[in-house]
């Protein structure tokens, strides 16, 4: 794991505000708790740094969509979390089933859509989601 492995070169998008959790990941069949997401990988927290060696099998849903994004992903970060708290675990999606990578799209833009500032378009909120880190 290093820290420039886990560089996304797409927007994240941070989906555990104010108490809301419209995005529920699990991994291996496991609920983690997610922290942001983008179209390349997402973070989730872990109280102790999860396995980097093999990929692994994860589901990530959205709001009261039936659907669900499934796919492999790779631990490629984790920073400890200050005075023995949880840390965050940063994973890079190596490979997306079915029209995974659709799906993604949509959900981050509809969520982006709901917590924008401002008003935007679902075409500006695809831009922002698809447009280069700035994390």
């Amino acid at each position: 794991m290093s820290d420039n492995n886990e560089r996304r070169q797409r927007q994240r998008i941070m989906v555990d505000q104010a108490g809301h959790q419209d995005f529920r990941l699990e991994c291996d069949g496991q609920a983690c708790a997610v922290r942001d997401v983008s179209l390349e990988g997402f973070s989730m927290h872990a109280a102790t740094p999860p396995d980097a060696r093999e990929p692994f099998a994860f589901r990530l849903e959205y709001g009261q969509s039936a659907a669900a994004v499934t796919g492999r992903a790779r631990v490629v970060n984790y920073v400890s979390g200050a005075g023995g708290s949880r840390g965050v675990a940063g994973c890079s999606i190596v490979g997306l089933d079915a029209d995974g990578a659709h799906q993604l799209a949509e959900w981050l833009s509809e969520h982006v859509e709901a917590v924008a500032a401002v008003p935007l378009t679902h075409a500006e909120a695809l831009e922002i989601i698809a447009g280069p880190s700035r994390v």
